[in-house]
């Protein structure tokens, strides 16, 4: 009677521990990262101090699904670079940022607290390129990878859109001069600043030009009144009103795979081409430039310029700080637009052909450091929402007006498996006999 006794109390304790470490696995809320200038996927209503967009709305739902409670922590795109690789938004200090739960009443809102040093994430919700080289290094602990990608969720492209020529073209592309000696982008970039900070009567920024090259702006590259602007004035923004179909309609050619030379009359011997930070697309940017000849495309100099958001990188386009703009299409597009709806004025640029785009397939970054079996559960939510339409649905109101690419609709019936159905045991055999008696 004794061992029953015993073994009844081993059956007891193991059902506890095991009942309690379910509970503590959905106790803690689910720290989800999440960016504030990557639209149309997710971005904050700074009036409403919401967060909006198409991912916003998946990232919650499956969080909600899988059972847990969210907590939303702002990060850069410098933080994003850190999550990953070491799945926290700083350096590695051994602090947790204390638990803060948030309410679930239907789909999970924000909370909002202030980020220590370094911030343990679980669930970056960012439009963010699954590449084996990110799948390799993220970080391992006692043998086992603590980040995870999930299923793709969105194929993009990659793009630039490119600045239309003869506006400000200091600021952006011009000749160098002829007798002076050929500069690299160490001092080109500080020049280009200079000016800027001329024209705005502060002092010249720090560089680390080594040959002295400071040519003036030439009588040549100042003159802009053949391009309708009557001041000719350095720096000086296009007040052009954008028409309501204007500030839509955005032409982009795609990164070419081989550089490509377009004829013009007059040579340009420098870009300034910007991203970014923490891109694929402006990784692939700094690999081109960097093969030798460095920073050399054809005869011109190309320089490359990186930002910390969409934002700051779509205002330095629209100023007439940048010749291109490199992206996925989506987040320029709509980056772009956001802009000229801010300022109500109209960003010069040249309509470009397009060519070949880069692949971009999107999947969520998931952490098992906190949460073990989180992975896991996020993935079955994502799919019972590719297959009850959820995302399709949400697809179709985030992007009214776009028709879903054959990529992406492909993809969107590959995500929909089957539900399947539940197989119980002997009733098949039970079904038979009744088919077999009637």
């Amino acid at each position: 009677m004794k061992w029953m006794i015993c073994l009844y109390l081993v059956f007891v304790q193991a059902f506890a521990v095991t009942w309690t470490a379910s509970a503590d696995e959905h106790a803690a809320p689910i720290k989800m990262a999440v960016r504030t200038d990557t639209r149309p996927f997710i971005w904050k209503n700074t009036a409403s101090d919401e967060f909006l967009g198409f991912y916003w709305d998946i990232c919650t739902e499956a969080i909600y699904r899988a059972g847990y409670q969210v907590e939303t922590v702002e990060i850069t795109s410098a933080e994003r670079i850190s999550i990953l690789n070491t799945g926290r938004t700083g350096p590695d200090d051994g602090r947790k940022a204390p638990a803060k739960v948030a309410s679930l009443e239907g789909a999970p809102p924000a909370g909002r607290q202030a980020k220590p040093a370094s911030t343990e994430i679980d669930f970056l919700c960012d439009p963010t390129t699954i590449t084996l080289q990110r799948m390799r290094s993220f970080p391992i602990e006692e043998k086992t990878p603590v980040l995870h990608f999930s299923q793709i969720v969105f194929v993009a492209n990659s793009s630039f859109v490119k600045s239309k020529q003869g506006k400000d073209i200091t600021k952006n592309e011009g000749k160098l001069p002829e007798d002076g000696p050929e500069p690299t982008c160490d001092c080109i970039l500080p020049w280009i600043d200079h000016l800027g900070a001329t024209a705005r009567g502060e002092p010249s920024p720090a560089h680390s030009c080594k040959t002295p090259w400071w040519p003036e702006k030439t009588e040549e590259q100042a003159d802009t009144s053949a391009d309708g602007d009557a001041t000719g004035t350095e720096g000086e923004p296009q007040t052009k009103q954008a028409s309501f179909w204007d500030r839509f309609k955005i032409e982009f050619q795609f990164v070419p795979a081989t550089p490509q030379q377009v004829k013009t009359e007059g040579p340009k011997d420098y870009e300034i081409w910007g991203y970014v930070e923490g891109s694929t697309i402006g990784d692939a940017l700094n690999t081109l430039l960097s093969k030798p000849p460095r920073n050399r495309i054809g005869a011109k100099i190309v320089c490359s310029r990186s930002y910390t958001s969409h934002t700051a990188a779509a205002r330095a386009f629209c100023n007439g700080n940048l010749s291109r703009y490199y992206g996925d299409l989506d987040i320029v597009q709509a980056s772009l637009a956001d802009q000229r709806n801010q300022t109500r004025t109209e960003c010069a640029m040249d309509p470009a052909p397009s060519g070949t785009g880069r692949y971009e397939p999107y999947a969520f970054v998931i952490s098992s450091r906190e949460h073990p079996g989180l992975p896991e559960k996020i993935d079955l939510a994502l799919y019972s929402m590719f297959q009850d339409g959820t995302i399709e649905r949400l697809f179709a109101g985030h992007f009214p007006d776009t028709q879903m690419s054959d990529f992406l609709n492909t993809l969107f019936r590959i995500n929909s498996i089957p539900a399947g159905t539940i197989v119980v045991e002997g009733a098949e055999d039970e079904q038979s006999d009744e088919t077999a008696q009637n």
